[in-house]
């Protein structure tokens, strides 16, 4: 739903001929849609035909989050040192590559991904888990975080944003 809400905003674009299939608009260890991990913000902003914006200053430019204009509702990204080093989700409707996301359960998690790492969370275990799916070489992953058996939020990046368990840190 929210990646469609973003085809729409690009069909609209003068940046762009045409907009991409909704499943192009899916979360990877490489990125979100066109927008890859290792980007700046220029790069991404032009490859996904909208702006990307922070929510107010910058008081760290080391590592910032900023979201697309107009907003995907849950969809952030993380910036460090003005490149994209991870994408995150907070809210259903964007999903990963697999068809996953916010509120799927683990047990489908680890179905449709059986690499899965499982690891305590550092604040809710037991109650709940990091389930993570690492690309060739473990630069970068897919990780979600549980609770109670549900998906909370994920996020992808490169090593070692994606392992940050307090946003920049």
């Amino acid at each position: 739903m929210r990646g469609m809400l973003l085809v729409i905003a690009l069909s609209t674009s003068a940046s762009v001929g045409s907009a991409l299939a909704d499943d192009d608009w899916r979360i990877t260890t490489a990125g979100y849609g066109p927008a890859k991990i290792g980007m700046t913000v220029a790069e991404a902003s032009a490859a996904l035909g909208v702006k990307l914006v922070s929510e107010g200053p910058v008081d760290e430019p080391a590592c910032h989050y900023m979201r697309p204009e107009p907003a995907v509702e849950g969809l952030w990204f993380m910036i460090s040192d003005d490149r994209v080093v991870r994408v995150e989700v907070t809210t259903a409707g964007v999903k990963t590559r697999s068809g996953l996301g916010v509120g799927d359960s683990e047990a489908r998690v680890k179905e449709l991904l059986p690499s899965t790492e499982v690891t305590p969370h550092k604040y809710v275990a037991p109650d709940g888990n990091y389930l993570t799916v690492w690309s060739a070489g473990r630069k970068a992953a897919v990780r979600f975080e549980t609770l109670q058996g549900k998906v909370t939020s994920f996020y992808a990046g490169r090593v070692p944003e994606v392992e940050y368990v307090e946003g920049c840190s």
